[in-house]
């Protein structure tokens, strides 16, 4: 499920007719006031939960869903796709809904609450959730966050990088894999993260690209190929700029011998939001995947799919903890600053990526 940046101007075409084609949809309540009884019987009659964004691959979600099955006497259904992708859908589907609850890339955040997209539901756990991890008016929660990260193939490498400028080494000629900043939410972080690393911020994001034109120059960068688990698998991907959780994911998928390596110069912290949709046609089985999402077991079953739990008030359980990099392998790790800001960057890097390849 990779978080795209781009392709929601395309919405703004279809919803004029749309809206002139279709009933008015419902807008769901979202007072959080009902007991746990009352949702759960509420569910049983909708019968189903539908999300989108949240494949069985990505971060454990598909045990997730199989709990949230069983507990609560529904049947799941996703479509993967993009943030991007969910927002154009949301918008070309509000009059006739289909989707209950999404999983959204921080980024893309400020286009769902503009279009009003968003249910207010503060579910049971809301007062342990950070401050910086949640919206004041209840709209959406982080459950989870990834930090940008290097997975190297020790078949394929034998000195290991362990910061941004040791990429730019000439015995890893043709090795660096990343994608488009454009259109990959990760691509992205990896340029905020490099920025970090070079003394840039948020409010000066130049360093980061500075440093990946640079990478380019040294054609360390590898071109026309497409970052993903088959690439890495056939080995043409030795070095990979990918969250850290998805890094153990390809390790997990593939067998190889692959090193997940936090850069030590710098790297961020990339948050994952939960939200309702405000015409969720299965309102009390979206507010029911929420609770539990959020709930110490949910919390635990994403950091099982080596996801950073979004409440750092939950203990993991032993084996759990151990399969994770603890946190003296993140020492300068960076979260956004604030909502406005971090899409501020967004923008920015996405601007001085068109300048860069002349797009």
């Amino acid at each position: 499920m990779k978080k795209l940046l781009l392709g929601i101007v395309a919405a703004l075409l279809v919803i004029a007719p749309l809206a002139a084609c279709t009933p008015q949809a419902t807008q769901t309540t979202g007072t959080g006031a009902a007991t746990m009884d009352e949702l759960m019987a509420g569910a049983k009659k909708e019968g189903q939960v539908i999300s989108y964004g949240m494949s069985d691959d990505w971060v454990n979600l598909g045990n997730i869903w199989k709990a949230i099955e069983t507990k609560y006497s529904i049947t799941h259904t996703d479509t993967d796709m993009t943030s991007a992708e969910q927002i154009t859908r949301l918008l070309a589907e509000k009059n006739a809904p289909v989707m209950d609850v999404a999983d959204i890339g921080y980024d893309s955040l400020g286009k769902l609450l503009e279009n009003n997209l968003a249910l207010e539901y503060r579910n049971t756990y809301w007062d342990k959730i950070p401050e910086n991890f949640k919206d004041p008016d209840g709209r959406w929660a982080v459950a989870y966050w990834g930090a940008i990260s290097f997975l190297v193939n020790k078949d394929l490498v034998t000195n290991l990088p362990k910061t941004w400028d040791d990429l730019l080494k000439p015995e890893y000629k043709d090795m660096v894999c990343s994608r488009d900043p454009r259109t990959s939410t990760y691509a992205t972080g990896s340029v905020l993260a490099a920025a970090y690393a070079h003394g840039g911020s948020e409010d000066n994001i130049q360093p980061g690209l500075d440093f990946f034109n640079q990478l380019r120059d040294s054609k360390n960068w590898r071109e026309g190929v497409v970052l993903n688990v088959a690439s890495v698998q056939k080995g043409e991907c030795p070095i990979s700029i990918v969250y850290d959780f998805d890094g153990f994911n390809k390790r997990d998928a593939t067998g190889l011998p692959l090193e997940i390596i936090i850069p030590s110069d710098g790297t961020v912290g990339m948050l994952f939001a939960e939200y309702i949709s405000v015409v969720a046609p299965h309102p009390n089985a979206a507010k029911l995947a929420n609770e539990f999402l959020f709930s110490d077991e949910g919390q635990i079953m994403l950091a099982t799919g080596y996801a950073h739990p979004g409440r750092s008030d939950v203990v993991l359980p032993a084996d759990v903890s151990a399969k994770l990099l603890p946190e003296s392998a993140y020492p300068n790790l960076h979260f956004p600053t604030s909502l406005a800001s971090f899409s501020a960057a967004v923008q920015k890097i996405v601007d001085g990526w068109n300048t860069i390849v002349g797009g």
